[in-house]
């Protein structure tokens, strides 16, 4: 009996101390009525920055520390109060940290940020004043460092891309040939190193240029957070050895002797012709890019021989090429001496088929002219002898004899 009524006892004086705990925190959480001239920050109201900036904010709080003590929170919020951005715990006023808010880098765009401070139980006060945030697109693009090349020659290309507060940033590299196709570069393709070093992030992209990969645009890309990415592009510059082009040819065109050599390098190469011993020539050369054409003209039969030799040459090497002229043993013997035409019997063929039928249509105009000039006579000899038959010839004939008187 002793112990039920102890254990009663017991349970109500728990019953007792929980209701007592549970009165002390509503007074505890009760909301106090708070005095807006007691609460200010200042700061400035808009700033302006960069897409993937960091963004420093410095501002001072003024507000009743007999009301706010530790540990209080301060919290900065974006566009709407239950939107916590960031939040500091101030457990100590002496160990206060300095009041600057960072942002770690915004996409383009513009934004609204707010302050509050959260005390006690369910104590809140909201700052009315508002930070805005206008963010403008990328300016800064990577740096990219891209020598001279050789043909042939290992070249390394550096791309230094800043590293922006939005986060590390991904590099790769674009290649866009002479068709204007552009692709991705990527690891297995060529050798790439990176590391970070003064603020920037550093790619080196080694290769072996070829000739045709002169004027060519390779492109690095650095991608950041919040889908920022810039972008720098530069225009490859590969020297090589002359190369003569298959568009060279000698033909002869009448009575000269004209041709054409094309050749390309870079630097530019020009072009010579070994015709020390002729006087008689002219050479037109014009250049366009890397490509070099000559012209040579001469007269044909003042050349004995059966090719053409064309140089091309620039600092780092010399091309040649002996070109044979087209045509040139039909029209020229081997000696220079010109040779009749291959359509000269087709030409004399026709001509003296032509002059055989003028010839014959003029000797049967002329017979059949003759053929009527003695037409005409013979037809009058027929009209004069059928008159005669009727007329005075008969008459005479046949003339009646009068009689003699007795």
């Amino acid at each position: 009996m002793f112990l039920q009524s102890h254990s009663i006892m017991t349970l109500l004086l728990l019953i007792l101390s929980l209701f007592l705990k549970s009165s002390s925190c509503q007074l505890q959480c009760s909301k106090e009525i708070l005095d807006d001239k007691e609460f200010s920050i200042s700061m400035t109201d808009h700033t302006t920055a960069e897409s993937g900036d960091c963004i420093w904010i410095p501002f001072n709080l003024t507000f009743p520390k007999n009301k706010v003590t530790p540990p209080y929170k301060k919290i900065w919020f974006k566009e709407d109060p239950q939107t916590n951005v960031d939040i500091q715990v101030v457990d100590n006023m002496k160990l206060e940290s300095k009041n600057t808010f960072r942002i770690n880098g915004l996409p383009r765009g513009e934004y609204e940020y707010g302050f509050k401070l959260e005390w006690g139980c369910n104590q809140t006060y909201i700052f009315p004043k508002r930070l805005r945030i206008y963010v403008s697109e990328l300016t800064r693009k990577p740096i990219v460092r891209a020598y001279p090349m050789k043909e042939g020659q290992a070249a390394t290309l550096t791309c230094r891309a800043y590293r922006l507060c939005s986060g590390r940033s991904k590099v790769h590299w674009k290649w866009t040939k002479a068709d204007g196709q552009s692709t991705v570069q990527h690891d297995y393709d060529y050798d790439f190193h990176f590391h970070f070093q003064r603020g920037r992030e550093i790619s080196r992209f080694h290769l072996t240029p070829k000739a045709d990969d002169h004027n060519t645009n390779i492109t690095c890309v650095a991608e950041y957070n919040y889908s920022i990415v810039t972008e720098r592009t530069v225009t490859l510059t590969v020297e090589f050895p002359p190369q003569i082009l298959n568009g060279s040819q000698c033909v002869v065109e009448g009575k000269l002797l004209v041709c054409v050599c094309i050749s390309r390098g870079n630097p530019l190469p020009p072009i010579t012709w070994p015709f020390a011993s002729l006087t008689e020539y002219s050479v037109i050369s014009s250049s366009s890019i890397q490509t070099v054409n000559s012209t040579f003209t001469m007269p044909a039969a003042d050349y004995l021989n059966s090719t053409v030799k064309c140089i091309s040459s620039n600092g780092l090497g010399q091309a040649e090429i002996v070109i044979p002229i087209q045509n040139y043993t039909e029209k020229y013997g081997l000696d220079g001496s010109q040779r009749f035409d291959a359509n000269l019997p087709w030409i004399t063929a026709v001509s003296f088929s032509l002059n055989l039928i003028l010839l014959t249509s003029l000797i049967i105009c002329a017979y059949k002219r003759y053929k009527n000039m003695q037409k005409v006579p013979c037809d009058r000899e027929e009209n004069n002898t059928y008159a005669s038959l009727k007329k005075a010839d008969v008459q005479e004939e046949y003339t009646t004899i009068s009689p003699k008187p007795k």
